[in-house]
């Protein structure tokens, strides 16, 4: 019944935000669809109130994911003056990037990397799941050989969050994304080599999650920039991003709320510093090795916050057994 009751929310979201595009006001279009997201999200969590945390978590990410589509179309709509087909409008929802106008045209034929995308999609995959194997298999050999219980956890979620990452990110969604190539829409990496970031502004706009950039982007960065300016609305899509790590991780466990937002601040922050230094002339990226060990150090040093160990506990770890 549960399961039902958000599948009805998340076949709505698209109906009613494809209507909402229709309209003329473009202040009514953006109140209607935020509205609309926001009472989603709420209805998704009050429905799986009492169930188990990863099943929250699941519903509330794609009750996330589909509104926030809406709001995107919306923006982009508004902007372009471009329609999408009902048909294309769908199909727009059964892929996780936030371009909607990738749908608007289909070729007749396949891209011709489309099988790069799904091989390489499907090594991935499998080092993926040889890493959750290991994380396993470190943690067993822990208990039997009486490791220490601090370090042995460290290193088990290390290698069981890069497994679930090569399984989820780099593998099943490159899949996907050759899947469609091979269908003729033109779906791209939304993971591209993030480890070769030289500042966190490459990290997060050119490299990681790039259908979280986009969709940040036209949510909110551009409606807010002739607001605030560029900095501003820079900072103030790192807050979103912040907020919806919120509803994905510390909404469904219940706990360590602040932890996320907290995350994205201290990101913000930094890409605010890198902008301030390239000003100057003294960029963070002028010498690779800096720039990345700039990146990484803000990527590693406070990710406890990010995946915070209520989250693992919870969420994470069960999957392999630790409870």
């Amino acid at each position: 019944m549960m399961a039902a009751s958000v599948l009805l929310i998340v076949i709505c979201i698209p109906v009613l935000g494809y209507r909402i595009s229709q309209l003329q006001l473009l202040v009514v279009k953006r109140s209607l669809v935020w509205a609309m997201a926001l009472c989603s999200i709420v209805l998704a969590d009050l429905i799986m109130f009492a169930q188990p945390a990863g099943l929250r978590m699941a519903a509330i990410i794609w009750v996330l994911l589909y509104a926030m589509k809406s709001v995107v179309y919306v923006e982009s709509s508004s902007r372009d003056k471009r329609v999408l087909p009902v048909s294309h409008w769908i199909t727009f929802h059964l892929w996780i990037g936030m371009r909607p106008y990738v749908f608007a045209k289909r070729k007749n034929k396949p891209y011709d990397d489309a099988g790069k995308y799904i091989r390489l999609g499907i090594v991935r995959l499998m080092i993926g799941l040889g890493l959750v194997a290991l994380s396993w298999l470190v943690w067993q050999s822990a208990a039997q050989w009486n490791w220490n219980h601090r370090f042995s956890l460290i290193g088990t979620s290390c290698f069981l969050l890069m497994g679930l990452s090569f399984v989820g990110h780099f593998g099943i969604l490159n899949i996907l994304a050759g899947i469609w190539r091979y269908v003729g829409f033109d779906c791209q990496q939304l993971f591209r080599n993030p480890m070769m970031s030289r500042s966190l502004n490459e990290f997060w706009s050119r490299r990681w999650n790039l259908a979280f950039s986009e969709m940040t982007t036209l949510a909110v960065y551009r409606p807010l920039a002739g607001v605030f300016g560029k900095e501003g609305a820079a900072f103030a899509s790192f807050l979103f991003s912040g907020i919806l790590h919120e509803l994905a991780i510390t909404v469904p466990v219940r706990q360590g709320y602040g932890m996320p937002l907290l995350y994205f601040f201290i990101h913000g922050c930094c890409i605010a510093i890198e902008r301030m230094l390239d000003k100057r002339g003294l960029s963070v990226s002028r010498i690779p090795w800096i720039g990345r060990a700039w990146t990484m150090l803000w990527l590693i040093f406070p990710v406890f916050l990010l995946f915070n160990r209520y989250f693992l506990t919870a969420i994470v770890w069960p999957i392999i057994g630790i409870y």
